[in-house]
């Protein structure tokens, strides 16, 4: 009997397999999503609004949403014209912030369609925590001769108690910000005299790749241990190879070898959110860090807090922020044979604003420059 059942099921799959054809169903191209990046602070005079549209899953570029009218209210019946300052990008520069004031954002595209967000409160400023540090190791991907390998490296572990017992609303994000300054010998004859020499040079790296909540479960204690960051201190982590020792920079000695101190900086920034934000960020790191489960939720279930007037139905993306900062600067350098280093708190440098990489000629020093001579 278990024979014959064997052999109809062999004959089975040899038909399956003679009458198997070609099949290619016609795919309906997605509608574009309106995309939403809009942010208001107390620390800038500037309403910022990025509007795109989404784009199929081959197509790279991004499709900006242009000739659009944007603008914010607020309950006090001031209204926040943003004009469009390149495609896409929309921004007003004469508003003023008023704590416990609420703002809404609202857009109507050059197809007639209406959009707005839910209403936002700009929360009192929540004043930073002091930030402490620890020496340790983390192991983290970097890459060797083009190739990602993974590295433990020393560095430090940024760190602050939370304090949140007398505040209403406490959902905070953290954004953190290194600059790792150094000295570059540009020596080459070919280029011009002002692409040469020695010159003061500066990148930035941005440690966190989710983003940085704090726990809101732990609102109830009086304080809690929220962790910022952890920055590696080495220059070769950074794609930093120059490495030479010139006046300007009291040099220290590792092992038998002087080695040019690399200067860092790192400035830690504290948003007071509305609720709503906090959970689509919330929701957006359970996305990030999903482990491809057959019911990790995908981007588009992410859903903020912009509706479409016409059809509170159609999905968009994206969130207008209306968030309250705070921040501290701290600098330091490399890390000695006693796993010590200078680490203070210097005057606050917004570092996030500052380009990603540059150059000053030697003698002549950046306005935000740490090491001050």
């Amino acid at each position: 009997m278990n024979k014959l059942i064997v052999i109809f099921l062999i004959s089975v799959l040899i038909l399956g397999q003679a009458c198997k054809q070609a099949y290619h169903p016609e795919i309906d191209e997605a509608e574009k999503l309106l995309v939403v990046e809009g942010l208001l602070t107390d620390e800038s005079n500037t309403i910022t609004v990025r509007l795109s549209n989404t784009t199929p899953f081959q197509d790279q570029e991004i499709s900006p949403e242009y000739g659009a009218t944007v603008f914010v209210n607020d309950d006090a019946g001031q209204t926040y014209n943003l004009k469009e300052k390149s495609h896409g990008v929309y921004e007003d520069s004469t508003f003023q912030s008023v704590y416990g004031r609420i703002y809404t954002l609202v857009i109507k595209t050059r197809k007639n369609k209406y959009y707005r967000s839910s209403p936002q409160i700009l929360f009192p400023k929540s004043e930073l925590e002091p930030v402490k540090s620890i020496v340790t190791a983390q192991t983290l991907q970097t890459t060797l001769n083009g190739k990602l390998i993974l590295k433990t490296l020393m560095g430090l572990q940024f760190s602050t108690i939370l304090k949140t017992d007398s505040i209403s609303s406490p959902n905070f994000r953290f954004s953190n910000t290194v600059l790792i300054e150094y000295t570059e010998n540009i020596g080459d004859p070919s280029l011009p005299a002002e692409e040469s020499g020695f010159f003061y040079a500066w990148k930035k790296y941005k440690p966190n790749e989710f983003f940085n909540l704090n726990n809101t479960r732990l609102n109830d204690l009086e304080e809690n241990n929220q962790n910022l960051a952890f920055c590696p201190v080495d220059s070769k982590y950074f794609n930093i190879i120059h490495e030479d020792l010139m006046g300007g920079y009291p040099p220290v000695t590792v092992g038998e070898i002087d080695r040019q101190i690399y200067y860092y900086g790192i400035t830690i920034k504290k948003y007071h959110l509305n609720a709503d934000v906090y959970e689509y960020y919330r929701a957006i790191n359970d996305q990030l860090g999903a482990r491809n489960r057959i019911f990790d939720p995908v981007s588009f279930q992410v859903r903020g807090n912009i509706t479409c007037d016409n059809d509170p139905e159609v999905p968009v993306l994206g969130i207008f922020e209306v968030s309250s900062t705070s921040l501290r600067t701290y600098s330091f350098s490399y890390i000695l044979s006693d796993r010590t280093l200078n680490y203070k708190e210097i005057e606050p440098t917004d570092i996030e604003n500052i380009a990603e990489n540059g150059k000053f000629r030697i003698g002549k020093f950046p306005s935000f420059w740490i090491y001050d001579h």
